[in-house]
């Protein structure tokens, strides 16, 4: 009896997922797709918002501006009043990622050369860097006018960074990528591109969630690049998944292969864009009311992380609809599917006996020796975190190289994205984080 109710509970969960994701297989451009290196001059240029408003404040609080919903990430840093700069960097393998860049602050006069401390920011899973700027008092803009030189990454397949020198997202080889890629290829890519525009020996590196599990590959595959981090903050780091009870992980996990095989069979490439056809719906008729906003209207961040709304300004949700989710591949989701059912580790993509063989000489997909980073690491995580779970953080402590430090946050209640859209996010980390940061040059 129980092995019918598990599997009818995983005919179910299969459905559910393809109904909820049959949608993105078709979606696959980035209309606004970029020349090879685009610049835009120092300072702000007011063509990009008709009506710039005041946000207002309540209560002692700045009220989200709704209309920042419907702006790209440019617009949105014009918007807050910030100078901007956009990007592009190739990987090794061809893929072409979007950064963004917010050179100094907001009251700093224009210079012809930023001389501030570069820090990059790198957001997780089906996110992209929008979720730095989203609060009235966000990481991104803090840092920026605290004296550092802001560069925001976007992971490939995600909004901003779907382009490739010779692939189309329309092909399933574009798709053919998860973490282990943009750990290997994209990361040592934008680490060398950011050095060389500013001129710097070397940067910060602040990540959050999958943006840690990038950069932990990075170092184990790459340790020479130790050497150019002088510190990463990690928040929410999602490396080993055991202990998890995200309902993406306990619900979705133990049927990934079955679902993945459905998948390649229609067609699916992307997971969960942001204009997928649910997402629209959502954005188009949904409210910021909690009936709404925990049954139809919830959106895949919180419905896979299995986060409430602990300290958010529910004025803030429709603004994170307009931006959230922002895609990725289906191995993607299929990797950490992977390091859940493998237990306490944190390993390579799995690809089966064979290929496995021919990729990394052995039957099983081997682990990323976190021994190798060596650079100055400072965790933050949360006791309500269902993704990064505590006892999962408390095992990566004891696998990197160089921990300087792990920081609880106090408040009992705090969860995975907690770190992006909390209100109480500034108080709570950001301004406890800038101290292990070096200090800028001002």
């Amino acid at each position: 009896m129980m092995y019918k109710i598990t599997n009818t509970c995983g005919c179910f969960l299969l459905m559910m997922t393809l109904i909820y994701n049959y949608q993105c297989s078709d979606i696959f451009v980035n209309e606004s797709a970029r020349p090879e290196e685009t610049v835009h001059k120092w300072g702000r240029t007011e063509n990009f918002i008709p009506t710039r408003e005041k946000q207002l404040n309540v209560q002692g609080r700045t009220r989200p501006n709704p209309k920042e919903a419907s702006l790209n990430t440019v617009e949105l840093i014009n918007g807050r009043g910030y100078p901007f700069e956009i990007h592009s960097v190739t990987s090794s393998d061809g893929y072409i990622l979007e950064l963004h860049r917010i050179p100094y602050g907001r009251h700093k006069k224009m210079a012809p050369k930023v001389s501030g401390q570069p820090v990059f920011l790198q957001h997780g899973l089906m996110n992209s860097d929008n979720v730095w700027l989203l609060l009235p008092d966000a990481l991104a803009f803090t840092l920026a006018d605290a004296g550092y030189d802001v560069w925001l990454g976007n992971a490939r397949g995600n909004t901003y960074s779907r382009r490739h020198v010779s692939l189309d997202p329309s092909q399933e080889d574009y798709w053919n990528f998860s973490f282990d890629e943009m750990g290997n290829y994209d990361i040592p890519a934008v680490i060398n591109f950011v050095l060389t525009k500013t001129g710097s020996q070397k940067m910060s590196y602040v990540g959050h969630s999958m943006g840690c599990t990038m950069f932990f590959i990075c170092m184990s595959l790459h340790p020479e690049l130790n050497d150019k981090i002088d510190v990463m903050i990690a928040l929410a780091p999602a490396v080993s998944m055991a202990k998890s009870t995200a309902p993406l992980m306990v619900n979705q996990a133990p049927f990934a292969p079955q679902i993945k095989f459905v998948f390649d069979l229609i067609g699916v490439r992307a997971y969960q864009p942001v204009d997928s056809f649910w997402n629209n719906l959502r954005k188009r008729y949904c409210e910021p009311n909690l009936f709404l906003r925990y049954s139809l209207c919830q959106n895949t961040l919180f419905s896979s992380s299995g986060d409430d709304y602990h300290s958010l300004d529910l004025n803030l949700l429709p603004i994170i609809d307009g931006h959230n989710p922002a895609g990725t591949s289906v191995n993607t989701a299929v990797h950490y599917a992977q390091n859940y059912m493998a237990g306490q580790t944190f390993q390579r993509f799995d690809f089966g006996v064979e290929e496995n063989q021919l990729r990394y000489g052995q039957t099983t997909p081997p682990t990323y020796d976190l021994s190798k980073v060596t650079s100055d690491v400072f965790i933050f995580w949360g006791q309500s975190d269902k993704v990064s779970a505590p006892t999962d953080i408390a095992w990566l402590e004891t696998k990197l190289g160089n921990l300087r430090n792990s920081i609880m946050i106090e408040d009992p209640l705090w969860n995975h994205f907690s770190f992006l859209f909390s209100a109480d996010a500034k108080r709570v980390v950001y301004d406890k984080l800038i101290p292990f940061l070096p200090q800028p040059i001002l």
